[in-house]
């Protein structure tokens, strides 16, 4: 049986009504029909031109009423659409949230006159262009943003997702959904650990338990860990991962060490001929003789510490040995190697402090996913 077709005589008799609620009620009946397609072409049209009115002159209860039916209604009409999305609070919400009638003009006008809740509603969108994600992050409320971020349906630049790391980092309410999105750009995984380390090293070092100097190089092992992590676990490009650290200043010597000594002979070889501004094939035959000059040469142009070079020689030819293939159980037939060899064959070529040190450095924990040789 079919739905019955409401008249113009219908929708006039809901509305005469003078009670405030039973005129949103009526309001909710006739936008249902209408959405239904259960008007009569008259009723409709008669419809349409009530709808603009009640944008327009009707209570906040009717408004709202109007704004909740037809929020999502693909056909709305786009100037009562853009006046519901404008109103209050309490009209505009569901519109700005759910309605595909306004288009990216309408909702970056909207961005900059809206509230903080009209700016928390358009974040949440199923579908937010990267222009729009952009205005929403320069508007800069923190709702807002950690919504955005935490929208799989938001395009995000990277850049404005650099914005958002630099600007709200270190506040768990973005920084959380901000670490859970997918396809996070490693720099940016970057910056949130290292707001994270720091944060710890404050919250350790206010508390009085540790030994400062420990303390610091606890830190220090925890940063340079998960950093060398991060382009394994996101996928980024190796390369574009170590210019990323470059270019922010995070490619230390003690970061390129940890990554040979952990077996990460590739990420060892691109960060120096990234330091020393050389390719990256000139910079694989200076290491290539680990016990040559060439090393030695390519240290110097890095900025890498002298002090540093016997125990990268011992690195590279422990290297060689294991030849740092996916075998399993090769990392870590590596590294058990370096160890030996710093203790058994450095004599008085290096101070006992810095062997502590590297030892320290790749004695704990598995080592990232193989990615070279």
């Amino acid at each position: 049986m079919s739905e019955p077709v409401m008249t113009r005589l219908d929708l006039q008799a809901l509305l005469t009504d003078p009670s405030p609620d039973r005129q949103a009620e009526a309001t909710r009946l006739v936008a249902a029909a209408w959405r239904d397609g259960t008007l009569d072409p008259k009723a409709r049209l008669a419809a349409e031109a009530l709808f603009r009115t009640i944008a327009k002159k009707a209570t906040v209860a009717v408004r709202a009423a109007l704004s909740a039916t037809m929020k999502d209604a693909d056909d709305l009409p786009h100037d009562i659409a853009v006046k519901l999305a404008s109103d209050v609070d309490h009209v505009a919400l569901p519109v700005l949230e759910a309605s595909s009638v306004l288009t990216d003009e309408d909702l970056l006008g909207l961005v900059l006159a809206t509230s903080s809740a009209g700016l928390s509603a358009i974040a949440g969108r199923a579908s937010i262009s990267a222009n729009l994600s952009e205005a929403l992050i320069e508007r800069g409320d923190i709702g807002a943003v950690a919504r955005l971020v935490g929208n799989p349906g938001a395009a995000i630049s990277d850049a404005s997702l650099d914005r958002v790391a630099d600007r709200y980092g270190a506040i768990s309410r973005v920084a959380e959904p901000l670490a859970g999105r997918g396809g996070l750009p490693v720099r940016v995984a970057a910056k949130l650990m290292a707001m994270v380390s720091e944060q710890l090293h404050r919250h350790l070092s206010g508390r009085g338990a540790l030994d400062p100097d420990m303390l610091a190089d606890l830190t220090l092992q925890s940063r340079e860990r998960a950093t060398l992590m991060l382009p394994h676990g996101i996928g980024q490009d190796l390369e574009s991962f170590i210019a990323d650290l470059h270019r922010s200043g995070r490619l230390t010597p003690t970061l390129i060490m940890r990554a040979l000594l952990m077996g990460d002979y590739l990420f060892f070889e691109t960060a120096l001929a990234l330091r020393a501004g050389i390719a990256a094939d000139n910079a694989a035959s200076l290491i290539r003789d680990p016990g040559g000059t060439g090393v030695a040469r390519l240290f110097s142009v890095a900025g890498m510490p002298e002090a540093q070079l016997p125990l990268a020689r011992v690195a590279l030819i422990a290297a060689e040995e294991t030849e740092l293939r996916d075998a399993p159980g090769a990392r870590e037939h590596y590294r058990e190697l370096v160890i030996e060899r710093i203790l058994t064959g450095f004599g008085d070529r290096v101070d006992t402090e810095s062997v502590d040190y590297m030892i320290t450095k790749i004695g704990r924990g598995p080592a990232p996913a193989a990615n070279t040789l």
